[in-house]
């Protein structure tokens, strides 16, 4: 009996993406498990990059087992308090970069509280679906947009009780627990620390 022939060919190489804006560092075992919806958004991102004259930034993901996370750029009118215009980069699986697009454009137009109010559930019904194993890119779309706030607040010289009334943070919580790093959280812990310092300075004078 002669040798039989390997019909499956598994393939060295898999596409993926790789921009200035988007890195995809998880390399996808095809697109199963996607809905067109997400695929569709992935082939088509838009508000890639950081908008010219943003005034806030966010930071939001984990490292550990595969790097995954995003970074939103805004321009925010500080009048009105409303997203004028979103932009981001992403790095790790299809899901980040989809989930990135899709919060930008959830979220233009809109007020603070109207951005904070939006749901990682907002976030993959509008993408028709995220894969079970993928659900955490859709906390870190709307943790990002609280970093986002939090950030913009900071700038303009907000105190942790200004932020605990905006944008409180729950340790103890699901997306916080999700969030291997989170600009909102190394800001806060900046702002504590910093003053500290300040009273410790004081008190020494």
């Amino acid at each position: 009996m002669g040798e039989s022939r390997n019909v499956y060919v598994e393939p060295d190489e898999r596409a993926v993406i790789r921009t200035a804006d988007v890195y995809q560092t998880e390399v996808e075992a095809g697109t199963g498990g996607y809905s067109d919806t997400l695929l569709a958004v992935v082939a088509n991102f838009r508000n890639s990059g950081a908008p010219e004259g943003f005034n806030a930034q966010s930071m939001v993901g984990k490292s550990k087992r595969g790097e995954v996370a995003l970074r939103l750029f805004a321009v925010i009118d500080p009048a009105t308090e409303t997203f004028v215009r979103m932009g981001f980069k992403s790095r790790g699986c299809l899901a980040m970069t989809a989930c990135a697009s899709t919060i930008c454009s959830m979220v233009e137009g809109k007020s603070f509280a109207e951005a904070l109010a939006i749901r990682p559930e907002d976030v993959k019904a509008a993408l028709d679906g995220v894969p079970s194993d993928k659900l955490h890119t859709t906390y870190f779309a709307t943790e990002g947009v609280r970093a986002l706030v939090g950030d913009f607040l900071i700038r303009r010289g907000a105190s942790i009780e200004e932020l605990d009334r905006v944008v409180p943070c729950d340790e103890l919580s699901i997306p916080c627990a999700m969030c291997e790093h989170c600009s909102l959280r190394d800001a806060r812990v900046e702002l504590l620390f910093g003053g500290e310092d300040e009273d410790a300075e004081e008190v020494r004078a």
